[in-house]
């Protein structure tokens, strides 16, 4: 495992809990892969020469501006290698490993918080018809939910993934945020919150859409937006959203 943040915590665990065998976790900093490799029990370094040249897999799990260059620099070492990058193409490999591909988890993965993989899409990509059967023998070890896809598909399904995650995640803290700076308990927004997951599932997002901007409720949404003067960030994302499903709305 080169790299020993969220993703690589996760995918290593988890191959380690079916049987695999870490030989190593390799990290530029040492602190962060001795205590990867403490708990899997297996070599930790960031020392280039420590890491094994015999491995069937690298698994590259690193910030998507440095996949390439740790591919390089470790550009002697053979086995199938992989990253976990959502948004890179394939191609990165080229000239550099012939026997190459993807291993990417559709999840948001922390490292404090343990997950259960299993029904986590991995959406797999191979160099050749016989690494991607290998790659995708590897993943069902980790989800039941393996599928084949291509850079290009993989791109758009990850930048859809930031849509309904990250921003998403970002949109509650600007409301924890708001309550927060009005002493106001941050658990008043749990229910509604669970109760939004439920019925996006349940219904899709667009019928389960509720709200002033919805109802072209200009009153209250003018009250809103004067409550967001101190925050002229917060007042534009207010205005375009509301502008947005306004839109939709009358799609």
């Amino acid at each position: 495992m080169l790299g020993a943040g969220n993703v690589s915590t996760h995918i290593s665990r988890h191959l380690h809990s079916k049987g695999h065998r870490i030989s190593c976790i390799y990290s530029r900093t040492g602190e962060s892969a001795n205590e990867l490799a403490n708990e899997l029990e297996t070599l930790g370094t960031s020392i280039r020469a420590d890491v094994p040249g015999n491995a069937d897999f690298y698994i590259v799990c690193v910030p998507d501006s440095v996949v390439e260059n740790v591919v390089r620099n470790f550009s002697g070492l053979k086995g199938i290698w992989l990253h976990t990058a959502g948004a890179l193409s394939m191609d990165l490999f080229k000239g550099l490993q012939t026997r190459s591909g993807v291993l990417y988890p559709l999840q948001t993965l922390s490292r404090k918080r343990k997950v259960d993989l299993s029904d986590t899409p991995f959406l797999v990509e191979g160099s050749s018809p016989e690494v991607t059967a290998s790659i995708v023998d590897l993943a069902n070890c980790i989800s039941e939910n393996v599928q084949e896809i291509n850079s290009d598909n993989r791109r758009i399904i990850h930048m859809a993934a930031v849509f309904a995650n990250n921003f998403t995640n970002h949109m509650v803290h600007i409301g924890q945020q708001i309550l927060q700076e009005n002493q106001m308990d941050l658990e008043l927004l749990d229910p509604i919150l669970e109760e939004t997951i439920r019925k996006v599932k349940l219904e899709g997002a667009k019928d389960a859409q509720t709200g002033p901007a919805l109802r072209n409720d200009r009153e209250t949404m003018q009250k809103h937006i004067e409550l967001l003067k101190n925050h002229p960030e917060w007042e534009k994302i207010y205005t375009f959203i509301s502008r947005d499903i306004s839109r939709t709305r009358a799609t």
